[in-house]
C-alpha cells in the first residue's frame, strides 16, 4: 500500500468508527438498546461486510480475526491512534 492509499485508508476507518460510534450512542440509545448488544451487532456487521465483499464465510471471518489483532496490538502496544472510547 503506497502512503496515499494507507491515508486514504486511515481516513475511510476513522470516518467509519465515528459514524458507528455515533449512531451507536444517539440512535440505538434512543430505543434503550445495551451498549454490549450495539457492539456485538457492529462486530457482526463488520463480518457482514466482509463477507459481502470477499464472498465466503471463513475469508470474512479471518478478516475480522486479523482487525481485531491488529487494533490489540494497537491498543495494547499503545500504537497508532487506536483508542476505546
Amino acid at each position: 500500500m503506497t502512503h496515499d492509499e494507507e491515508t486514504c485508508s486511515m481516513q475511510v476507518i476513522e470516518f467509519c468508527r465515528t459514524h458507528f460510534r455515533k449512531l451507536g450512542a444517539i440512535e440505538f440509545a434512543k430505543i434503550g438498546a445495551r451498549p454490549e448488544d450495539i457492539a456485538i451487532g457492529a462486530i457482526y456487521s463488520a463480518v457482514d461486510l466482509a463477507q459481502h465483499h470477499t464472498g465466503d464465510t471463513a475469508s470474512a471471518l479471518i478478516w475480522a480475526r486479523q482487525a481485531l489483532d491488529l487494533m490489540e496490538s494497537q491498543i495494547c502496544g499503545g500504537e497508532g491512534t487506536a483508542t476505546i472510547q
